[in-house]
């Protein structure tokens, strides 16, 4: 009877991730849970302004990481098929998937790269926060092509609200703000306003630069140079070209150069 009958959480919640076509389930306390998926969101970000190779955070990182107790956050490293069910995942499912049965790696992978029932508390205060982002970058970036002024941020807002745009809780608010604008151009006109830069990195910081480039703006033309030096023409929102400017001097220590092209 064990699998029908349907568990009481008693105030946890589910991670799920799904692979190879088989489904694995564990219960999470949903506060320490959230506070350890915007460390691990923050550290990404981290890495990706850094430039560094290798943005992804591992299992390996996660359960060595001092900041975050894996322990306090799953309530037990028993791994199910069907939690509510009681149905346990099998050793030899487990081991096909992951090559180990031990619950506490497969805990990080569901931390890392599960899906997480989160509370409708947390998810109302993650998406107005994600959705002020979204509202701030619109603003500073797009305009009305009627007066070439830029909207509001209350009628941005409303358009929002109006064409029912749905936030994505876990992408970041950059990722999100091109899909906002095409659902909202059809409630009121707006472009992103661009702007076109030359960038010339100096060889030693080419590898970090380019990254930082590629996250904030769009590569029309690059070239390398005989001395190893990266040139290259990008278009990007009008509004992140300070930023993008600061990260590139903050990385080269102002030997960067840069040109307007055209706005």
């Amino acid at each position: 009877m064990i699998g029908r009958a349907r568990i009481d959480l008693g105030g946890f919640i589910i991670g799920r991730i799904q692979k190879e076509g088989r489904t694995f389930e564990m219960l999470l306390a949903p506060d320490q849970a959230w506070e350890a998926k915007k460390m691990i969101r923050e550290e990404i970000n981290e890495r990706l302004v850094e430039g560094k190779d290798k943005s992804r955070v591992s299992v390996d990182e996660l359960l060595k990481n001092p900041m975050i107790s894996i322990e306090l956050i799953f309530e037990s490293f028993i791994v199910f098929e069907d939690l509510r069910r009681g149905k346990k995942a099998t050793n030899g499912d487990m081991e096909a998937v992951f090559n180990t049965s031990e619950g506490r790696i497969i805990a990080g992978h569901i931390l890392l790269d599960g899906e997480i029932q989160w509370t409708r508390s947390q998810r109302d205060e993650e998406r107005e926060k994600k959705l002020k982002q979204i509202i701030t970058i619109i603003t500073k970036n797009a305009i009305n092509p009627q007066n070439k002024k830029p909207h509001p941020y209350q009628r941005i807002e409303k358009a929002i609200e109006e064409a029912n745009v749905k936030v994505d809780l876990m992408r970041n608010a950059e990722e999100q703000v091109d899909d906002v604008i095409k659902q909202i151009r059809a409630i009121i006109p707006i472009r992103m306003e661009q702007v076109e830069l030359a960038l010339k990195i100096p060889s030693v910081f080419t590898a970090k630069g380019y990254n930082i480039v590629a996250q904030l703006a769009q590569i029309k033309k690059e070239e390398w140079q005989s001395d190893g030096s990266w040139v290259s023409v990008v278009s990007l929102p009008a509004g992140l070209q300070m930023e993008l400017v600061d990260k590139l001097n903050k990385l080269t220590h102002g030997r960067v150069q840069t040109k307007i092209m055209k706005s």
